[in-house]
């Protein structure tokens, strides 16, 4: 889902949380938005249905900032935090 959907979402308070997740086997994030249903949406590239990575945790916790999110839920294996955006 493109990033202005998300944020048309987010203001319809459709979701519960917003986690980043490192990629496999890369150096990225990827940002995942969790619904209230328990379901599952990823950011997606502009211009294609891949799933958009980024370089740092920064680039990813400013993405989340911009859609309005006012904490992120960071996971790596069985490690867990929130981060204030």
């Amino acid at each position: 889902m493109q990033e202005r959907e998300i944020k048309l979402l987010f203001n319809a308070g459709v979701f519960e949380s917003c986690q980043a997740t490192p990629v496999a086997m890369s150096r990225g994030w990827t940002l995942k938005f969790i619904v209230k249903d328990a379901s599952v949406i990823t950011l997606d590239l502009q211009r294609s249905k891949k799933e958009r990575e980024f370089k740092s945790l920064d680039g990813a916790a400013a993405v989340a900032k911009r859609i309005g999110f006012e904490w992120l839920n960071v996971h790596i294996g069985e490690l867990e935090w929130r981060e204030k955006v």
